[in-house]
């Protein structure tokens, strides 16, 4: 063979290759498009745009072709890859990837199975999603149900007569299980040395496991109703270690008597009393974990600016139910605006994020622990009109910080920087 005809040859397997090639990168077809279409109605569709992904139960399935108002709305065309098949009592609706992310069309295939699927051509009802213009339409009515939950809160917990009574009853539980555990003693040391008619002691085994019961449902009511006064939190927690002390007891001197008892009834009433004290004993230490856990810490900020507004006042209570969620409360410019902060958090050491009521206003807010002393934090708060809070403290003596604040930070004109001092307890 030619040296030219040896070029020819491989210009033309480098042209074919090369046309494979872009052919099957394109998708194209000779035999048309593979797969089925579908028409999908929506009242409004939010930003969707041709090309974008289908996906089906998570998985992308398919593509918008064209996106059309047909005069009662808009009328989506579908592209569903071949092999798919999406039943006839499916949801389909407009979602996004995250807040600013591109908009796609995701299917749902629906609580219910089914043998019939869409088929090429078919028009479906779409379900119209609820973006931020809902939200921010209903912002308000959810703010002015968190306030009234607020003042609830505020009424019940700083009713004097529920305080006294709160702590009145933990003096009384606390009273209580230290009269168990002294019984529990004595009865232990008699079941050892047979001081007493077995049938005698099993009876006052079971009341007594009856009374540490109604100890632990007691204690069970106080835990759910708990205030965080330091007095009535140190005796809740006494309490709960006598308990579960007292119920150990039981379950020794049951299991010390369980072998030598003969009559039937005596040796079932002894099985019933050391199920009903390990009942008692996991439930105290439970209700331990639980009040151990649960920590509060407020805090108050004297802040100042130098210029208009000069003087701020903060106050704020934050409560942990665990090491990595909490509960933030508290009003902003005491005695100026009065502003409420409601916000939900979870994080670690290191990061941690908010939301709720930021400043009476909806938003959304992040937490930096730069160490164990420095802590910088941003707030993004009001939909209607965003507005941005950036603040750092430094914690120069124990419970004592620095503090530099600045509100709205993205409006020059209303711009204010507040220095200070913040103090927790």
């Amino acid at each position: 063979m030619s040296t030219e005809a040896k070029v020819g040859a491989f210009t033309l397997i480098s042209l074919a290759l090369l046309a494979f090639i872009v052919i099957h990168l394109s998708g194209f077809s000779f035999g048309g498009e593979k797969g089925y279409h579908i028409q999908v109605l929506f009242k409004q569709v939010n930003g969707l745009k041709p090309a974008a992904f289908v996906r089906y139960a998570g998985v992308t399935v398919g593509s918008v072709k064209t996106v059309e108002a047909d005069g009662l709305g808009a009328r989506v065309k579908l592209h569903i890859n071949p092999g798919i098949n999406i039943p006839d009592h499916a949801l389909v609706t407009i979602s996004g990837d995250g807040l600013m992310g591109e908009k796609f069309i995701n299917i749902l295939p629906g609580d219910m199975e089914s043998d019939t699927y869409l088929l090429d051509g078919a028009v479906v009802q779409g379900v119209d999603e609820r973006g931020m213009e809902y939200l921010m339409a209903n912002a308000g009515t959810t703010l002015d149900e968190l306030q009234t939950l607020i003042k609830s809160l505020n009424d019940v917990l700083g009713n004097e007569q529920v305080k006294n009574s709160m702590i009145e009853s933990a003096k009384n539980i606390k009273t209580m299980t230290d009269n168990f555990n002294h019984m529990s003693i004595v009865m232990e040391r008699m079941a050892v040395n047979n001081e007493q008619d077995l049938r005698v002691m099993i009876t006052n085994l079971s009341m007594m496991s009856q009374s540490a019961k109604s100890a632990a449902d007691g204690m069970d009511r106080m835990i759910r109703d708990f205030s965080r006064d330091g007095q009535t939190a140190e005796q809740m927690r006494q309490a709960i270690v006598n308990l579960s002390s007292t119920s150990r007891r039981i379950e020794n001197m049951a299991a010390n008597l369980e072998p030598v008892v003969a009559d039937p009834q005596t040796a079932q009433d002894l099985k019933t009393i050391l199920a009903s004290a390990k009942n008692v004993t996991a439930r105290a230490d439970t209700m331990m974990s639980q009040v151990s856990n649960i920590t509060a810490e407020p805090g108050i900020d004297f802040l100042y600016s130098g210029g208009k507004d000069q003087w701020m006042t903060n106050f704020d209570l934050k409560v942990s139910t665990s090491p990595n969620q909490f509960l933030l409360l508290g009003v902003d410019d005491i005695g100026g605006d009065d502003q409420t902060n409601l916000q939900l958090g979870s994080g670690n050491d290191t990061l941690a994020g908010r939301v709720g009521i930021i400043d009476s206003k909806v938003g959304i807010g992040v937490d930096s622990y730069i160490n164990d002393k420095l802590k910088f934090s941003l707030d993004a708060y009001d939909p209607n009109d965003i507005r941005l809070k950036f603040r750092g403290q430094y914690e120069f003596m124990p419970d004592t910080y620095l503090v530099g604040q600045t509100n709205n930070v993205n409006k020059s004109a209303e711009r204010v920087t507040y220095f200070g001092i913040r103090r927790t307890f």
